[in-house]
């Protein structure tokens, strides 16, 4: 992306340096908006960007087409550079292709899914109903923790002993943590117990108010330092309030099905 003025201009459509560069082969003849070094820029390509671009907000003016246009000059100019430095040929090139193209399809298909069969208000009372069902008979409870996330072992064992030595845990966290969430000082949001990863649920059950996991929790790669921070008895939210995020769980849902009818069909030599 880029910046016009204090506005921010979307470039879309372009799936990666590999990518563009084996596109520009079957944009042939079309019109173009410019054609860089005997390669033409599909007028297509533009109006895509133009329409994200809208979509975010921003007019459809002879600015935002110029400033477009110039972009996607520079990006042929720099494609055109890495092949004559022989970076296409570069395996890692074709495997990002691959990636993309496949993501491409995927999300292409799902779209394509959800256009043809869009997901209701019923569907989705139907899944805030079952899941109102199943915490009300867990009696949940959420959890608001603080973390300090460290690549190594000795790396949380030292964040421990300055803990204990009278080092703030916020400060800590701004300091040493790599995690996003050291700009809060390693705060989370209220969390369900679902919602953690089970090393460190099974740490934080257990803890009081206040206090700190006893040694550093291993979740992946990494070293987790846990703080609780507080826990309330989970107040489930209103139909409403819960929408947005039923709609990725449904959308998953209708994915996993897709994903299981396919199987079914399928003939997989594993």
């Amino acid at each position: 992306m880029m910046k016009m003025g204090s506005k921010t201009i979307y470039l879309h459509g372009v799936l990666g340096l590999a990518l563009a560069t084996a596109l520009s082969s079957v944009w042939g003849a079309e019109p173009s908006v410019a054609v860089v070094n005997g390669t033409a820029i599909p007028a297509r390509l533009m109006e895509r960007n133009v329409k994200a671009n809208v979509a975010q907000g921003q007019a459809d003016s002879p600015q935002l087409r110029n400033a477009l246009k110039e972009e996607l000059i520079a990006r042929e100019l720099m494609v055109q550079e890495a092949i004559k430095r022989g970076l296409d040929k570069k395996a890692e090139a074709d495997d990002v292709v691959f990636a993309m193209r496949q993501n491409f399809l995927i999300d292409t298909l799902m779209q394509e899914e959800m256009n043809q069969n869009p997901i209701t208000d019923a569907e989705l009372k139907a899944e805030y109903d079952r899941q109102v069902k199943e915490l009300a008979n867990k009696d949940a409870q959420q959890y608001q923790l603080a973390i300090i996330v460290q690549e190594t072992e000795e790396q949380a064992r030292a964040v421990m002993t300055a803990l204990k030595s009278g080092q703030s845990f916020e400060s800590q966290a701004k300091a040493k943590s790599i995690d996003p969430s050291k700009e809060r000082g390693g705060v989370l949001d209220w969390l369900l117990t679902e919602q953690l990863t089970p090393a460190i649920s099974n740490v934080v059950v257990n803890l009081s108010t206040g206090s700190v996991s006893a040694a550093p929790i291993q979740v992946g790669p990494y070293w987790h330092v846990v703080k609780l921070l507080g826990k309330r008895a989970y107040k489930v939210p209103s139909f409403e309030e819960s929408k947005a995020v039923l709609q990725t769980t449904v959308f998953q849902m209708r994915r996993t099905a897709l994903l299981q009818k396919l199987l079914m069909t399928a003939k997989i030599k594993r």
